[in-house]
């Protein structure tokens, strides 16, 4: 009796999870549409001292071209391509759970244009016009699918994380290279500024972990467990987790992805393709945190996107391109580490 009762709870349980994809895609496509109905943005432009404030829609945006193509192709991204991306990877998830961290990593990205989105129509109609253009106020329009990204990332990342088993070695593992990489992020090479950026040798076990362990448990060890750490530890403010820890320290998990090329079946020293797709792997994990880098100092400091690009690119790509020549100089050991002592 108990047996078939857990049977049928089980069952229940089963057909459920086999409807989330659709229930999670219908929210996120309500939540897009909805943003479409009121105003959007307001940008403001000042000629001779004078105030003219300009109400713009999203659906003006998406289909039309104000602030020019460019921009509505930056939209047509941002509002339509990266979300429908992001759904279709939470369909494909039930074959792979990888697939779940690409829909997490495409949700994060359309959260963090969409936050950027009214500096960059700006930024065009000033570029167009040649006359100073500044944004003013959000609407609750423009609101809703920012956030509505970030809650699709987070939840993405739950159903990734239900499916997926952490063993006491994991743990033990995870515990190891995430307290490494603490130690090193003290051990500076070069600080630039206050504002925290530096370069340092945290990357290289953040890079490990990923290849070990694979992107879901990578972002769950560097954004989620080590970024938290990180965050206070540097005292700079629960509000810079988001973007400079959160999806910072979390993209290194993309290195994860090119584990299968990186670890062949028959590798067991140095060669050309492994090398080549650490390199490509660690490029790619770096623009990810350069991103996150470049997003924190435009909202939370206020920077515009030269100042905070310049300031970004000389500690994350310097740091990446250090951890990554590491681990292609010790790549043949590492090799032969990994056979001895595999981890799934």
């Amino acid at each position: 009796m108990e047996k078939t009762e857990k049977q049928e709870k089980k069952s229940f349980l089963d057909r459920i999870r086999k409807y989330i994809p659709y229930i999670f895609t219908g929210f996120v496509l309500l939540c897009i549409g909805l943003s479409m109905i009121g105003n959007f943005f307001d940008i403001r432009l000042r000629v001779d001292g004078e105030k003219i404030d300009t109400m713009y829609r999203l659906t003006d945006l998406l289909f039309a071209t104000p602030a020019g193509v460019s921009t509505q192709i930056y939209f047509i991204l941002v509002y339509l391509a990266f979300p429908l991306l992001g759904c279709a990877f939470v369909f494909l998830g039930r074959f792979h759970n990888n697939f779940y961290v690409v829909s997490v990593l495409l949700f994060l990205l359309a959260g963090i244009s969409s936050i950027l989105s009214k500096d960059v129509t700006a930024a065009a109609l000033s570029a167009i016009n040649e006359m100073s253009y500044s944004t003013h106020d959000v609407f609750f329009c423009f609101i809703l699918p920012t956030i509505t990204f970030f809650v699709a990332s987070l939840f993405a990342l739950v159903i990734g994380s239900s499916k997926i088993t952490i063993s006491v070695s994991d743990i033990t593992e995870m515990g190891v290279l995430v307290g490494l990489a603490l130690a090193l992020n003290f051990v500076k090479i070069v600080q630039l500024g206050e504002t925290g950026g530096s370069i340092n040798f945290q990357m290289l076990p953040l890079f490990i972990l990923a290849l070990r362990k694979g992107p879901l448990k990578g972002f769950v060890g560097a954004g989620i467990a080590y970024g938290l750490i990180t965050c206070i530890t540097d005292g700079y403010g629960i509000a810079t987790y988001p973007f400079d820890y959160l999806i910072g320290m979390g993209s290194t998990c993309v290195l994860g992805f090119f584990t299968p090329f990186i670890f062949g079946k028959n590798q067991t020293n140095y060669n050309i393709k492994g090398e080549i797709f650490l390199l490509v792997g660690g490029a790619v994990s770096s623009f990810f945190r350069f991103i996150g880098g470049c997003t924190s100092s435009m909202v939370i400091y206020g920077y515009s996107f030269a100042a905070a690009a310049a300031y970004n690119v000389l500690y994350v790509f310097v740091s990446g391109a250090i951890a990554i020549a590491v681990l292609m100089a010790i790549y043949g050991p590492f090799i032969r580490v990994n056979n001895r002592f595999p981890s799934k």
